[in-house]
């Protein structure tokens, strides 16, 4: 008798592996081949076996299917529901994942799967540890219509936001409502030639506007990249794709209430780096390689820019200073001379939303003209794009370093690290005007009746422009009016920064804000 029900068991446990097998499988080999390798992408299962660290991966719902039955859903096949999920090690710390298996049903979004896709990013909240989500979906399933639930996984998302690291890729297809799902997510790569995210695709605009749009022109990797910012990075592919991922992570903490992981560091933190004593021209008017600037200044080889092709004018990025992550915010006066404009202000407020979340100590590099004049930034709302800018930086309580390499004119120095923003400390290189506004700008107003009288108007200008200066008094000035902590030499900056961070690692964030009234919440500049 025992060994007949031995048998039956061996029988049981066969057909489980045989189930997996079949799951795993997805919609089978000849559409793994068809849909993804002959278009240049992975499967599922193979970006998952990148993104992890070998064999850590632990499948979670991988048995699910449909439970609609209507307009031939009884007859479809639909293995783990076209949605993948479960937990890992990503360099050694735990992560939680979902993302579409495109060979089943075009990775199209059910009830069940929007639920598996729930379930396991309130799991990883749970525990405390980063989601990411990879996005290759061809939408809602029609089948099951409003069963869809798709409103579950933004809630999700909505609450998780600022807990812990919620990181999307956008590895194919990512459409209509469902676009708001990664966009919920702090940190979104799309992958080059094979990723679209639109909210109206090119068949729907064409009959609702009779416009002809090219699919990528209008939401490739690129365009939503570079030209309207709804991803923060731009993989070459899907290799990139996840090792960019990974790298991301290594910036992160678990979750709000840990440290980011601090890196063994055998880059000298007294490291004088002299070269920096002749990169910043005499002239207000020359420009100059900022993000050189940067690399000169932090770990070698941390770098990880966030939005490189987004905004150029501002300069975004994760680095590490002694082998702790920093974000750096610095203009770049190579792109519409270093101003703040419309993109630009929402650039920066995302990114200082993100460290100020994560206990990422933020450093301002700051040569600004101002914000960029003119009737199309005006027509676009450059005054509330600019405080939702000067708000984040207001609000944000981890530690905050400001370094003034030339000039801070007008109402940039409130959103670029200036004087009265809850700054811990400020720095000053000798380079820097004590103007608050352009000189040459300022005396074309105060003097404009003499400077149209004179007999050469340009000559005239620069004359009383070194006058305002010498009103305005130099770098020394800000000094003695207590508006920066020091004056340095660039040389110097490495050190000083690691210095100041490592003092302000104890820095109480709850006594920041200790004069403002208690509330529900403040209301952002949209």
């Amino acid at each position: 008798m025992d060994e007949i029900k031995n048998r039956d068991n061996y029988a049981k446990i066969e057909a489980l592996e045989e189930r997996r097998r079949e799951y795993k499988l997805g919609g089978g080999q000849e559409k793994i081949e068809k849909l993804m390798h002959s278009r240049g992408k992975l499967s599922i299962r193979e970006r998952i076996d990148l993104l992890f660290d070998e064999e850590t991966f632990v499948e979670q719902y991988l048995f699910a299917k449909s439970q609609c039955r209507d307009l031939g859903m009884d007859k479809m096949s639909t293995p783990a529901d076209g949605i993948i999920t479960g937990y890992g090690k990503i360099n050694g710390r735990l992560a939680y994942f979902y993302g579409n298996d495109f060979t089943v049903m075009g990775g199209s979004l059910g009830r069940t799967s929007n639920l598996k896709s729930s379930y396991i990013s309130m799991q990883a909240a749970r525990v405390g540890a980063p989601l990411i989500s990879m996005v290759d979906t061809a939408g809602a399933r029609f089948q099951e219509g409003n069963l869809t639930q798709a409103t579950s996984q933004m809630m999700v998302n909505i609450a998780n936001s600022g807990y812990i690291p919620q990181i999307s890729a956008i590895m194919g297809n990512c459409a209509g409502g469902g676009a708001y799902i990664p966009a919920l997510t702090e940190f979104v790569i799309s992958v080059d030639k094979t990723s679209r995210m639109y909210i109206c695709g090119p068949e729907p605009i064409k009959q609702a506007i009779h416009q002809e749009v090219d699919p990528e022109e209008l939401s490739g990797g690129y365009t939503n990249n570079a030209i309207s910012g709804n991803t923060q990075c731009l993989a070459s592919d899907d290799r990139d794709c996840i090792e960019k991922i990974r790298r991301y992570l290594s910036y992160m903490p678990q979750n709000c209430n840990e440290m980011p992981p601090v890196f063994a560091c055998d880059d000298d933190p007294d490291r004088m780096v002299y070269e920096l004593d002749d990169i910043v021209p005499d002239s207000f008017n020359k420009a100059y390689d900022m993000m050189h600037v940067i690399e000169l200044i932090v770990d070698k080889d941390s770098i990880f820019e966030i939005q490189p092709l987004f905004a150029k004018n501002l300069i975004t990025t994760l680095a590490r200073l002694d082998g702790h992550s920093v974000g750096v915010i610095a203009n770049n006066p190579r792109h519409l001379a270093g101003c703040l404009d419309v993109d630009a202000a929402d650039k920066m407020t995302h990114f200082v939303d993100t460290c100020n979340a994560f206990n990422i100590p933020l450093i301002w590099l700051t040569d600004c003209p101002g914000f960029l004049p003119g009737i199309d930034q005006e027509h676009k709302g450059i005054v509330r794009h600019g405080a939702k800018a000067c708000y984040a930086m207001g609000i944000a309580s981890v530690p905050k370093i400001g370094v003034v390499l030339r000039k801070q004119f007008g109402a940039s120095a409130v959103a670029m690290g200036g004087f009265g923003q809850n700054m811990d400390t400020i720095l000053h290189w000798p380079f820097f005007s004590a103007s608050a506004t352009n000189p040459e700008g300022s005396v074309k107003v105060i003097f404009r009746r003499e400077i149209a009288a004179a007999a050469d108007p340009e000559a005239k200008t620069r004359e009383l422009a070194e006058e305002f200066k010498e009103v305005m008094g130099d770098v020394y000035t800000t000094a003695e009016r207590l508006i920066c902590n020091d004056i340095i030499a660039p040389h110097e900056t490495r050190r000083r920064l690691i210095q100041e961070l490592e003092v302000l690692r104890t820095k109480n964030r709850e006594l920041v804000f200790q004069q403002i009234p208690k509330k529900k919440q403040g209301i952002r500049p949209v």
